[in-house]
Parts: C-alpha cells; sequence; structure tokens
C-alpha cells in the first residue's frame, strides 16, 4: 500500500510532539515536508513543550523548504498565519496533500482540492498500522496540553478507533 506524501502545519507537529509520537509520522506519511515558516514557530523557542522534538524529527525524517512568494502564498497569507499560508502554498506546489487542523487552513485546502490530514487522523491510521494500541490516553494527553477538540469529534474517532473515553 502507497502511503501519501505531506506538507505538515504548525498544530499537528505541535501536537504529536507533546505526546511524544512525532514518530507516527513516518509510519503513516511516506514523505513530510515542512516549510521554514512552520519550522521557525515551532522550534524558535527552545523552552516550548516539544520545540526540541520537532527539530530533531524535522532533521531526522522531514524535508524543510524555503519559504514561498509564489501567488497562491500571497493569496493565502491574506486570511491564514504565515505557517498555514506557506503550508498551502508548498503543498499545492509539490502536488500532495496537507497535514493541518485548524479550520479555516482546512477550508481553503479543501477549496483548493489539496487531500488533508489532521493528526485525529494520523492517530486512527497509526493504529491501524499497529503503531500504537490506544488512542484515548494519546488525546488525554494532548488536551492537557492545550490540543482543543470538540466533545464530538473525539467521541466520532474513538469510535472508529473502537475505543471510548475515559470517565472525566
Amino acid at each position: 500500500m502507497s502511503r501519501p506524501v505531506v506538507v505538515a502545519d504548525s498544530g499537528p507537529l505541535i501536537a504529536l510532539a507533546c505526546c511524544e509520537s512525532l514518530h507516527l509520522l513516518s509510519a503513516v506519511f511516506d514523505a513530510v515536508h515542512i516549510p521554514q515558516a512552520v519550522f521557525a514557530e515551532t522550534t524558535s523557542d527552545g523552552s516550548r513543550a516539544g520545540a526540541a522534538a520537532i527539530a530533531a524529527f524535522a532533521r531526522d525524517h522531514a524535508q524543510l523548504h524555503a519559504n514561498r512568494t509564489d501567488a497562491i502564498y500571497a493569496a493565502a497569507a491574506s486570511h491564514l498565519d504565515e505557517g498555514e499560508a506557506q503550508a498551502l502554498s508548498l503543498a499545492l506546489a509539490l502536488g500532495c496533500g496537507i497535514l493541518i487542523d485548524e479550520r479555516r487552513g482546512r477550508q481553503a485546502a479543501m477549496r483548493r482540492g489539496l487531500p488533508l490530514f489532521g493528526v485525529l487522523g494520523v492517530l486512527l491510521q497509526a493504529k491501524r498500522l499497529g503503531q500504537i494500541t490506544e488512542l484515548a490516553p494519546m488525546l488525554e494527553r494532548m488536551q492537557r496540553n492545550g490540543y482543543r477538540v470538540s466533545h464530538a469529534l473525539l467521541e466520532a474517532t474513538l469510535k472508529l478507533a473502537n475505543e471510548t473515553a475515559s470517565p472525566s
């Protein structure tokens, strides 16, 4: 089975780094590309949780790309943050999917016809591949570290994984 190629935005990298699970990206995707703006967003503050892990992952398992200045980037930058606009432009240039969780960024990617991936989908696929045994503890840890997900989406994801939420 062929694995997809993606350009990663900041949110999924931070979420996975906070639960020490960046390695799952290498199991789920054939290649991970990271725009320089996303790399800077996630690693420039070395005291930020996950910054060192993201830097190490990028160095060892991803391909970094210079920031783009094309028309797609310029149009996206008018309504998305820098990292999202860079990721969108790079994904279109490479003809690959985008790993992004922020709603506006996902909507912009859908309008452009890009294959979409999110951190919850990465976790589901990692479980299907036998890379992890349970999603619930990882989701709880991500939420404790500030990753926001609606209760309905959390429940739907756990149902797809044949799991139930832990009592709060």
